[in-house]
């Protein structure tokens, strides 16, 4: 794979000041190096991370770890910032029971977390009694989201991370965004959710990054990434984001401005953040429903394989 995205011409670094090759960054109307990208990247995150107080000295802060670009360059820099920062950082791995498909990412997740020296703890949804696939109403993507959430609070719980980070991206974040627009839910998570009870700080320290730079990222810094899309993966659900890069071509920066306009308009509101009222009565999880997301698909699963063994 190619190391550069951006194009490249002879000219002055903006960070260093030195006359050589550098890429123009578009977004930013910024020339730099190859050598000063990563910094400039890690450096962006850092003031996220510090602007939204996302994560404080002696923090425990725990990666949802995918394997791919995003989350890849999201647990290197967070490694890379922890020792100014003063944070222990961990990373957790969802194994999806997809067969060859899950094995080959976890054997790339586990390569990235011995990289990057980071505790990783794998999950493997199969000796849960759970597994992605169409459950009534809800479509494999709707049934993983539900699966991942609930997981990810019991992994902090386990390591003992008061705050839970995920590799939200720009994209990400507008496509939500869009997504809530077009029911009519004028509602655009922030940038921090505050810790509910025994439930972890969740934070988005990639929320105003885009995905080619967390590509530009992991080329230049040689890190490894699972390329390959989710086999349930559909094109129809992501279309918006062509929208958004129509935007950015014709209007450089265009994407960044939209959803800092968006955060202005779309201030959160408590009737659209998840609170839970009470716990499962199986499992002891907090929940807002009569039982817990993971013991209701563990039941319905069950329930199934029961059905077509008989």
């Amino acid at each position: 794979m190619e190391r550069l995205i951006y194009q490249l011409v002879e000219g002055k670094c903006r960070i260093c000041g030195s006359s050589t090759q550098v890429m123009r960054v578009t977004e930013f109307n910024l020339k730099v190096c190859l050598s000063c990208y990563p910094r400039f990247f890690e450096r962006r995150i850092r003031r996220t991370l510090e602007k939204y107080d996302m994560v404080r000295e002696g923090d425990r802060v725990l990666v949802a770890l995918s394997g791919g670009k995003d989350s890849a360059a999201l647990l290197f820099t967070l490694k890379r910032l922890s020792a100014h920062l003063g944070f222990d950082l961990f990373a957790t791995h969802f194994h999806l029971n997809m067969g060859d498909f899950s094995d080959r990412n976890l054997a790339i997740v586990e390569e990235q977390a011995v990289r990057a020296g980071v505790e990783l703890r794998v999950v493997r949804i199969g000796e849960l009694g759970l597994r992605i696939s169409k459950v009534k109403g809800w479509k494999p993507c709707a049934v993983c989201g539900a699966i991942k959430r609930a997981l990810m609070n019991r992994e902090a719980r386990a390591v003992g991370a008061n705050v839970l980070a995920t590799a939200h991206t720009l994209e990400d974040m507008l496509l939500f965004a869009f997504k809530n627009l077009l029911s009519r839910r004028h509602y655009l998570p922030p940038p921090v959710l505050e810790p509910i009870g025994d439930l972890p700080k969740k934070v988005k320290p990639m929320m105003f990054t885009s995905e080619r730079h967390t590509l530009q990222y992991c080329l230049l810094r040689d890190i490894p990434f699972f390329p390959e899309k989710c086999p349930t993966w559909s094109p129809k659900g992501h279309s918006l984001k062509e929208v958004f890069e129509t935007l950015e071509r014709i209007v450089p920066s265009g994407k960044l401005q939209l959803l800092l306009s968006l955060m202005e308009v779309m201030p959160p509101r408590e009737e659209y953040m998840w609170r839970p009222t009470g716990t499962c009565p199986e499992c002891g999880e907090p929940t807002s429903q009569p039982k817990c997301p993971l013991c209701q698909l563990s039941e319905w699963f069950s329930s199934q394989q029961g059905r077509e063994s008989a």
